[in-house]
Protein backbone atom coordinates (compact mmCIF):
# COMPACT_ATOMS: atom_id res chain seq x y z
CA UNK A 1 0.00 0.00 0.00
CA UNK A 2 1.63 3.53 -1.32
CA UNK A 3 -0.81 5.63 1.01
CA UNK A 4 -4.34 5.32 2.23
CA UNK A 5 -7.30 7.38 0.98
CA UNK A 6 -9.64 9.40 3.12
CA UNK A 7 -11.67 11.85 1.36
CA UNK A 8 -11.07 14.19 4.62
CA UNK A 9 -7.41 14.14 4.47
CA UNK A 10 -6.49 17.15 5.55
CA UNK A 11 -8.53 18.12 8.39
CA UNK A 12 -6.92 18.21 11.54
CA UNK A 13 -8.45 14.73 12.67
CA UNK A 14 -10.19 11.90 11.01
CA UNK A 15 -12.62 8.95 11.65
CA UNK A 16 -12.56 5.68 9.46
CA UNK A 17 -15.74 4.18 9.39
CA UNK A 18 -16.22 0.28 9.60
CA UNK A 19 -15.00 -0.79 6.40
CA UNK A 20 -11.62 1.33 6.54
CA UNK A 21 -11.03 -0.26 9.87
CA UNK A 22 -11.33 -2.96 8.64
CA UNK A 23 -9.46 -2.75 6.00
CA UNK A 24 -6.33 -0.87 7.83
CA UNK A 25 -6.40 -2.84 10.68
CA UNK A 26 -6.96 -6.17 9.57
CA UNK A 27 -5.96 -6.95 6.06
CA UNK A 28 -3.06 -4.37 6.21
CA UNK A 29 -2.23 -5.16 9.36
CA UNK A 30 -1.68 -1.84 10.69
CA UNK A 31 -0.60 -1.25 14.19
CA UNK A 32 -2.38 0.59 17.02
CA UNK A 33 -0.04 3.97 17.40
CA UNK A 34 1.89 4.39 14.03
CA UNK A 35 1.98 7.25 11.72
CA UNK A 36 0.53 6.82 8.14
CA UNK A 37 0.64 8.98 5.06
CA UNK A 38 -3.34 9.88 3.94
CA UNK A 39 -4.47 11.30 0.73
CA UNK A 40 -7.46 12.66 -0.25
CA UNK A 41 -7.00 12.24 -4.21
CA UNK A 42 -7.98 15.83 -4.86
CA UNK A 43 -4.58 18.09 -4.14
CA UNK A 44 -1.24 17.03 -4.61
CA UNK A 45 -0.66 16.87 -0.80
CA UNK A 46 0.77 13.92 0.96
CA UNK A 47 -1.00 14.23 4.80
CA UNK A 48 0.33 12.37 7.60
CA UNK A 49 -1.58 11.16 10.60
CA UNK A 50 -0.42 9.52 13.85
CA UNK A 51 -3.30 6.89 15.21
CA UNK A 52 -4.47 7.91 18.67
CA UNK A 53 -7.14 5.29 19.63
CA UNK A 54 -9.67 2.98 18.15
CA UNK A 55 -10.92 4.55 14.47
CA UNK A 56 -9.02 8.14 15.11
CA UNK A 57 -5.85 10.01 13.95
CA UNK A 58 -5.04 13.01 13.87
CA UNK A 59 -2.91 14.99 11.64
CA UNK A 60 1.05 16.03 12.43
CA UNK A 61 2.60 16.90 9.25
CA UNK A 62 1.89 17.20 5.60
CA UNK A 63 3.98 17.98 2.38
CA UNK A 64 3.90 18.78 -1.21
CA UNK A 65 4.44 15.68 -3.68
CA UNK A 66 6.44 17.53 -6.77
CA UNK A 67 6.28 13.90 -8.39
CA UNK A 68 2.99 14.02 -8.67
CA UNK A 69 2.40 12.29 -12.13
CA UNK A 70 -0.40 13.11 -14.28
CA UNK A 71 -2.73 10.97 -16.26
CA UNK A 72 -2.18 10.30 -19.97
CA UNK A 73 -4.54 12.12 -21.90
CA UNK A 74 -6.62 8.93 -22.78
CA UNK A 75 -9.79 7.98 -22.86
CA UNK A 76 -11.14 4.95 -23.37
CA UNK A 77 -15.15 5.32 -24.33
CA UNK A 78 -16.86 1.79 -24.18
CA UNK A 79 -19.84 0.28 -24.67
CA UNK A 80 -22.04 -1.40 -20.97
CA UNK A 81 -21.08 -4.75 -20.89
CA UNK A 82 -21.66 -6.93 -18.11
CA UNK A 83 -21.58 -4.90 -15.24
CA UNK A 84 -18.71 -7.40 -13.35
CA UNK A 85 -16.25 -6.97 -16.45
CA UNK A 86 -16.57 -3.56 -15.97
CA UNK A 87 -15.77 -3.61 -12.16
CA UNK A 88 -12.69 -6.02 -13.17
CA UNK A 89 -10.84 -3.68 -15.41
CA UNK A 90 -11.44 -0.85 -13.57
CA UNK A 91 -8.10 -1.52 -11.65
CA UNK A 92 -6.07 -2.46 -14.71
CA UNK A 93 -7.64 1.00 -17.09
CA UNK A 94 -6.35 3.13 -13.13
CA UNK A 95 -2.72 1.52 -13.05
CA UNK A 96 -2.40 2.20 -16.48
CA UNK A 97 -3.02 5.47 -15.92
CA UNK A 98 -6.25 6.41 -18.27
CA UNK A 99 -7.68 9.42 -17.89
CA UNK A 100 -11.25 8.63 -18.41
CA UNK A 101 -13.70 5.72 -18.89
CA UNK A 102 -16.49 6.69 -20.47
CA UNK A 103 -19.77 4.45 -20.65
CA UNK A 104 -22.69 4.65 -22.83
CA UNK A 105 -25.66 1.93 -23.73
CA UNK A 106 -24.84 0.95 -27.22
CA UNK A 107 -27.18 -1.43 -29.90
CA UNK A 108 -25.73 -4.54 -28.15
CA UNK A 109 -25.68 -3.85 -24.74
CA UNK A 110 -27.65 -5.34 -21.99
CA UNK A 111 -29.93 -2.28 -21.39
CA UNK A 112 -31.44 -3.37 -17.81
CA UNK A 113 -27.46 -3.82 -16.17
CA UNK A 114 -26.88 -0.74 -13.80
CA UNK A 115 -23.26 0.15 -12.36
CA UNK A 116 -22.98 0.59 -8.55
CA UNK A 117 -21.32 3.95 -9.10
CA UNK A 118 -20.43 3.93 -5.27
CA UNK A 119 -18.85 0.40 -5.56
CA UNK A 120 -17.09 1.80 -8.66
CA UNK A 121 -15.14 4.93 -7.05
CA UNK A 122 -14.62 2.46 -4.06
CA UNK A 123 -12.29 -0.02 -6.32
CA UNK A 124 -10.92 2.74 -7.84
CA UNK A 125 -9.77 4.02 -4.45
CA UNK A 126 -7.82 0.65 -3.49
CA UNK A 127 -6.48 0.59 -6.52
CA UNK A 128 -4.94 4.17 -6.06
CA UNK A 129 -3.91 2.92 -2.58
CA UNK A 130 -2.37 -0.13 -4.31
CA UNK A 131 -0.39 1.26 -7.34
CA UNK A 132 0.42 5.14 -6.26
CA UNK A 133 -1.55 7.11 -8.57
CA UNK A 134 -2.86 10.46 -7.10
CA UNK A 135 -5.33 11.43 -9.78
CA UNK A 136 -8.40 9.27 -9.74
CA UNK A 137 -9.80 8.25 -13.17
CA UNK A 138 -12.80 9.74 -14.17
CA UNK A 139 -15.97 7.45 -14.76
CA UNK A 140 -18.45 9.26 -16.92
CA UNK A 141 -21.90 7.72 -18.04
CA UNK A 142 -24.05 8.60 -21.16
CA UNK A 143 -27.24 7.28 -22.01
CA UNK A 144 -26.64 5.88 -26.13
CA UNK A 145 -24.28 6.84 -28.53
CA UNK A 146 -25.46 9.90 -29.37
CA UNK A 147 -24.92 11.12 -26.50
CA UNK A 148 -21.12 10.21 -26.70
CA UNK A 149 -20.54 12.42 -29.77
CA UNK A 150 -21.82 15.56 -28.89
CA UNK A 151 -18.69 15.87 -26.25
CA UNK A 152 -16.16 13.55 -28.46
CA UNK A 153 -17.34 14.23 -31.63
CA UNK A 154 -13.70 13.68 -33.45
CA UNK A 155 -13.30 10.36 -31.75
CA UNK A 156 -12.16 6.84 -33.70
CA UNK A 157 -13.70 3.51 -33.17
CA UNK A 158 -12.00 0.17 -33.08
CA UNK A 159 -13.91 -2.26 -34.85
CA UNK A 160 -13.40 -6.10 -36.15
CA UNK A 161 -16.04 -6.15 -38.71
CA UNK A 162 -14.76 -5.83 -42.66
CA UNK A 163 -15.85 -2.72 -44.49
CA UNK A 164 -14.72 -1.04 -47.68
CA UNK A 165 -12.30 1.38 -47.52
CA UNK A 166 -13.79 4.64 -48.78
CA UNK A 167 -12.05 6.36 -51.59
CA UNK A 168 -10.21 9.20 -50.66
CA UNK A 169 -9.20 12.59 -52.20
CA UNK A 170 -5.52 12.21 -53.39
CA UNK A 171 -4.47 14.78 -50.85
CA UNK A 172 -5.62 12.57 -48.05
CA UNK A 173 -4.35 9.33 -49.32
CA UNK A 174 -1.08 10.92 -49.13
CA UNK A 175 -1.23 12.62 -45.56
CA UNK A 176 -3.51 9.34 -44.03
CA UNK A 177 -0.43 7.40 -42.79
CA UNK A 178 0.85 10.67 -40.59
CA UNK A 179 -2.07 12.70 -39.92
CA UNK A 180 -1.30 16.08 -38.92
CA UNK A 181 -3.31 18.29 -36.70
CA UNK A 182 -4.40 20.82 -40.05
CA UNK A 183 -6.25 17.92 -41.66
CA UNK A 184 -7.52 16.49 -38.55
CA UNK A 185 -10.16 18.89 -38.17
CA UNK A 186 -12.23 17.69 -40.91
CA UNK A 187 -11.25 13.89 -41.10
CA UNK A 188 -14.41 11.61 -41.50
CA UNK A 189 -12.77 8.32 -43.08
CA UNK A 190 -12.83 5.07 -42.48
CA UNK A 191 -9.56 2.82 -43.20
CA UNK A 192 -8.94 -0.90 -42.16
CA UNK A 193 -5.56 0.42 -41.24
CA UNK A 194 -4.70 -1.52 -37.87
CA UNK A 195 -4.35 0.53 -34.80
CA UNK A 196 -1.37 -0.52 -33.37
CA UNK A 197 0.15 0.77 -36.90
CA UNK A 198 -0.45 4.21 -36.00
CA UNK A 199 2.78 6.35 -35.37
CA UNK A 200 2.81 8.16 -31.74
CA UNK A 201 1.72 11.28 -33.02
CA UNK A 202 -1.94 10.14 -34.97
CA UNK A 203 -2.07 7.45 -31.47
CA UNK A 204 -2.04 10.78 -29.46
CA UNK A 205 -4.36 12.88 -31.32
CA UNK A 206 -6.79 9.69 -31.17
CA UNK A 207 -6.29 9.13 -26.97
CA UNK A 208 -7.13 12.61 -26.86
CA UNK A 209 -10.51 12.85 -28.46
CA UNK A 210 -11.75 9.59 -27.48
CA UNK A 211 -11.52 6.06 -28.71
CA UNK A 212 -14.59 4.23 -29.13
CA UNK A 213 -15.37 0.36 -28.19
CA UNK A 214 -18.24 -1.95 -28.95
CA UNK A 215 -19.93 -4.03 -26.29
CA UNK A 216 -19.56 -7.71 -26.96
CA UNK A 217 -20.43 -8.36 -30.86
CA UNK A 218 -19.24 -5.13 -31.71
CA UNK A 219 -21.49 -2.57 -33.04
CA UNK A 220 -24.87 -2.71 -35.09
CA UNK A 221 -25.41 -1.97 -38.80
CA UNK A 222 -27.69 0.61 -37.75
CA UNK A 223 -24.20 1.98 -35.55
CA UNK A 224 -22.18 1.52 -38.30
CA UNK A 225 -24.56 3.34 -40.81
CA UNK A 226 -25.89 6.25 -39.14
CA UNK A 227 -24.26 7.28 -36.23
CA UNK A 228 -20.84 6.05 -37.01
CA UNK A 229 -20.49 7.35 -40.38
CA UNK A 230 -18.12 10.00 -39.43
CA UNK A 231 -15.92 8.57 -37.41
CA UNK A 232 -12.31 7.09 -38.57
CA UNK A 233 -12.35 3.13 -37.92
CA UNK A 234 -9.45 0.97 -37.25
CA UNK A 235 -8.57 -2.74 -36.85
CA UNK A 236 -6.75 -4.81 -34.46
CA UNK A 237 -3.67 -7.24 -35.09
CA UNK A 238 -4.62 -9.41 -32.84
CA UNK A 239 -5.65 -12.84 -34.75
CA UNK A 240 -7.97 -13.92 -32.54
CA UNK A 241 -12.00 -12.71 -31.35
CA UNK A 242 -11.28 -10.36 -28.05
CA UNK A 243 -13.88 -9.80 -26.08
CA UNK A 244 -14.55 -5.90 -25.13
CA UNK A 245 -13.43 -6.66 -21.33
CA UNK A 246 -10.13 -7.64 -23.23
CA UNK A 247 -9.70 -5.14 -26.31
CA UNK A 248 -10.27 -2.15 -23.50
CA UNK A 249 -6.89 -3.52 -21.62
CA UNK A 250 -5.20 -4.13 -24.22
CA UNK A 251 -5.69 -0.23 -26.22
CA UNK A 252 -5.48 1.12 -22.66
CA UNK A 253 -1.75 -0.64 -22.82
CA UNK A 254 -0.96 0.88 -25.83
CA UNK A 255 -1.54 4.06 -24.93
CA UNK A 256 -0.11 3.75 -21.72
CA UNK A 257 3.25 5.81 -22.66
CA UNK A 258 2.18 8.42 -24.31
CA UNK A 259 3.37 10.81 -21.49
CA UNK A 260 6.79 9.74 -21.85
CA UNK A 261 6.86 9.28 -25.90
CA UNK A 262 8.45 11.82 -28.30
Amino acid sequence: MQFFYHKDAGCKEIYLDSQQYHYLFHVRRFKVGQTITIRNLIDSNKYVYQHKHKEYFFLISLQQDKQTISANECHIILAYIDIKDIYDILPYLNVLNIASLNLFYADFSQKNRKIDKQKAQKILHYSCMQCGRTNLMQITYFSNLQEVLQIFNKACVIDFNNYDTTTLSSRESNNHANITEENQQNLSIQTNQTFESLDTKTLRYHAKNGIILGAEGGFSERERKQILINQQRYSLKIPHILTSHAVSIYIASLCAGLNNMV
